[in-house]
Parts: C-alpha cells; sequence; structure tokens
C-alpha cells in the first residue's frame, strides 16, 4: 500500500451486495450464454439431451428481491430433460424455502410442474412440485402438490389472476413434521409481501399419502407437449428461513480513515427483523472484539443508511466487520475490510479551534514517535497559567480540550515540547 499520512483521507469502499446472509443456494446462472446446465454442475435425471436446458441471455427483474437483476437465465420448453443438483448438505430440519423468479411465455390448460425439491439423490421421490396452467378465462394460475398426482389426487391451484410475460415471485416451502413420516407441509407464495415474518401462504397443503423427505435437491423439469409450459427462470434462492428471501441486504460497507479516526458506514436496501449491528474490530495483536451497536430499523424495504466512528487508533492495520443480529438473536456476519492508520510524519502544533473562543477549545498535535509530552498554556507576561499535558503519549494524533472559564479575555500562548522540539501558537480568550 502507498504510504499515506494521517491528514490525508482514504477511502475503501466495496460493492458487496447481499453480504449479510448465507442461503445454501444462490442460483442467478451466471454462465456463459448457450452452455447447458448439465456443463455446470447439474445431472439430467429424465429425458437427457432432449430439449437440453441451456442458460439464455437476460435476466429477470423484481423490486428488492436480492437475487434479482443478475446473471442470465434460463429458459424451460416441454417434451425435454429434466434437471437436477444437490444440496451441499440435506435439510432435515424445519423448513426448505426456494423462491425463485418466473416469467411464463405460455401454459396448457391441463398444467403441469417445472420446479421441485427431492432428496439426495433425487430418485423419483418429487416433492413440493410447482405447477402452473392456462385458466378458462385466459391467465394463468400456479398450483402446488405434495408429492405425485392423478385424476383422483390433482394439483391445488391458486386464483387464475396472472398473465404471461409478467415476471413473478415465486415461493415454495417443505416444513418438516418430524413427529409422523408422512405429515411435511409444503405452502406456495406468488409476489408475497417483502416486509416482517412469513406472511399467510397462498397455498398450504398436506398428502399423508406421500412419505417425508429430508430435503437434499432441486430440479427443473419440463412437461409434456400436451401440458408443459415454456417459461423463463432465474434468480433462484434455497434457504433454511424466511429471512433469505428478503435478508438484510447490505448493499456497500466503506471505512474512511482521517488521521487516527475510522468511520465506518454502511448501507442496506432492506431488513428483515433487524434488531441492529454490532460492530467488530480486530489487529494484528487483538482477536475480533466488539466496540459498539448500532440499531437497526426492524423490517423495512426502504433505503437505510449507518455510520459508526471509531477514534484515537494507535498506528497500525485495523479489520472491521458487521455482526447483524436479529430480534430473535439469530446473527450473520458481513465481509471484513481492512484499513490501515499512519502516524504522522512531522511533529505538529495545530492552530486551536474554534479561535477566537469562550470558554473552551480544541488544541490537536502531532506526534511522529513516542515520548514525554507536555503542552501548557501562558499569559503574556509568560506565566504558566494551566498545564493541559505532563506525560508520555504514543505516537499519532492527539487532541485535548483547554477550558478557561477563569481566566480573563486576551491573547495566550500554548508550547508544545516533546523529544527535544517546541512549537508555540498564539489563541484569543474573548468573553
Amino acid at each position: 500500500m502507498k504510504k499515506l499520512f494521517l491528514l490525508f483521507t482514504l477511502v475503501f469502499m466495496f460493492a458487496v451486495g447481499n453480504i449479510l446472509a448465507q442461503p445454501v443456494v444462490t442460483e442467478e446462472f451466471e454462465y456463459t450464454v448457450g452452455n447447458l446446465l448439465t456443463a455446470e454442475g447439474y445431472t439430467a435425471h429424465s429425458g437427457a439431451g432432449t430439449n437440453a436446458v441451456t442458460v439464455v441471455p437476460g435476466n429477470l427483474t423484481y423490486p428488492i428481491y436480492p437475487a434479482a437483476g443478475l446473471g442470465d437465465m434460463i429458459q424451460l420448453v416441454n417434451t425435454g430433460e429434466d434437471v437436477s443438483k444437490n444440496l451441499p448438505a440435506d435439510i432435515t430440519t424445519g423448513t426448505a424455502y426456494a423462491s425463485m423468479l418466473v416469467s411464463i411465455d405460455s401454459a396448457r390448460t391441463l398444467g403441469d410442474y417445472f420446479f421441485h425439491l427431492g432428496p439426495n439423490p433425487i430418485s423419483t421421490t418429487f416433492r413440493a412440485r410447482l405447477f402452473v396452467k392456462l385458466a378458462v378465462n385466459g391467465n394463468l394460475a400456479f398450483g402446488l402438490s405434495k408429492g405425485s398426482t392423478n385424476a383422483s389426487n390433482p394439483p391445488v391451484y391458486g386464483d387464475s389472476i396472472y398473465t404471461t410475460g409478467t415476471t413473478y415471485l415465486i415461493v415454495v416451502a417443505y416444513q418438516i413434521d418430524p413427529t409422523t413420516t408422512s405429515d411435511d407441509i409444503v405452502k406456495l407464495w406468488v409476489n408475497p409481501s417483502l416486509g416482517g415474518a412469513e406472511p399467510p401462504a397462498l397455498l398450504t397443503l398436506t398428502d399423508a399419502t406421500q412419505t417425508d423427505i429430508s430435503v437434499g435437491s432441486y430440479a427443473f423439469r419440463q412437461g409434456s407437449a400436451a401440458s408443459g409450459p415454456y417459461l423463463k427462470l432465474d434468480g433462484l434462492i434455497i434457504g433454511t428461513s424466511w429471512d433469505y428471501v428478503v435478508p438484510v441486504e447490505l448493499t456497500s460497507f466503506a471505512a474512511v480513515v482521517n488521521e487516527n479516526k475510522v468511520t465506518l458506514n454502511w448501507t442496506t436496501a432492506s431488513e428483515t427483523n433487524n434488531s441492529g449491528f454490532e460492530v467488530e474490530r480486530k489487529s494484528a495483536s487483538s482477536n475480533w472484539q466488539k466496540i459498539g451497536f448500532v440499531n437497526g430499523n426492524g423490517s423495512t424495504t426502504e433505503l437505510k443508511r449507518y455510520s459508526f466512528i471509531d477514534q484515537n487508533l494507535n498506528e497500525g492495520k485495523y479489520n472491521y466487520r458487521l455482526r447483524q443480529v436479529d430480534y430473535n438473536g439469530t446473527f450473520e456476519y458481513s465481509n471484513s475490510i481492512e484499513v490501515e492508520v499512519l502516524n504522522p510524519d512531522k511533529f505538529e502544533l495545530n492552530q486551536n479551534y474554534p479561535n477566537p473562543f469562550n470558554p473552551i477549545t480544541s488544541i490537536k498535535f502531532s506526534l511522529p514517535s513516542a515520548g514525554n509530552v507536555k503542552l501548557s498554556v501562558y499569559n503574556l507576561l509568560g506565566q504558566e497559567v494551566q498545564t493541559l499535558i505532563n506525560g508520555f503519549k504514543e505516537a499519532g494524533i492527539h487532541t485535548v480540550n483547554f477550558e478557561a472559564k477563569n481566566l480573563n479575555s486576551g491573547i495566550y500562548l500554548y508550547k508544545l515540547e516533546a523529544n527535544g522540539l517546541t512549537s508555540v501558537k498564539k489563541m484569543t480568550l474573548l468573553k
């Protein structure tokens, strides 16, 4: 790093996106356009090679959603291969949430599913199947089933109020109930509210005829010509909390070094159940330690800005990070950023501020090396009227306040002595 003195302001800015939430899977299809998903870690578990699922240019956008407008997307058609991918680890308790952006090009009246969860290995035990169909009114309806369907056990559809060519945020959940082996619950949301706790689902259902699973995989499906839709899909997020749909989305984290002071600034695009941020610091000689707390804004989809100042730092390199804490005590760490505080290159006594003053002013001085320091105030007769500092000080920038409520108006001198050097300046007390 280039050596810069403390009087110069260093700004370290990182565009960090969503750096607090850590979902199980985030799929933004940031691959080469035209690549097959099977070349990007996916497995064709049915119909391999027929109308293979490929990456197409462009992406889908949706307000606030953290995976919107990134990377590219996939096009699903009918009569084609189905592809799947395993999760890094099975979800065995709680709820698995899968959120995604979908734009339907066309659908069939019979309807069919195009996304589902499964175990690892995937086998044919498909769960939380997400359907779409063309309704009699010409609109679309999204549907859901826990598992396999037939004429006597069809999927359940919501209202037919959706249209082709529109981007929808869809969330599917698989809720694991450990009491029996066939009572897990599936849920569906379309364009849910993005602020606060989990909202009521559009559809909630179970099916005792379908065995329960641990969620270990997800899949994109291309149905038959008679039932399968054509659609674009983007921005898949799989996690174990509703907060992963709209987490505390930290969009920037910056550190500004000014002399021996570091100012941290950060911005959130959205927050869910955010109690606040613990500010942590680490140096070469210490582990991470909490140095402050900044209150959050609970649940909001509005842009929020935060700031914290860490003062009186010695020369050295420091790392900072945020520990975002929810109301329920859960937390996530941000990425860390590193700054360097440098000692001044010369002995210097600054003009007091404000000047003239009444009755308090601040005096700042710079020490390029540590040593014994004396800072005193004199009248124009050369009499010492107050000693402000008389002792050892570390190298760096120092500030001391001088209160003159017991002195008369007039001109005073203040003298700094350190390491064999002396500097004197005038100040005016005006009552």
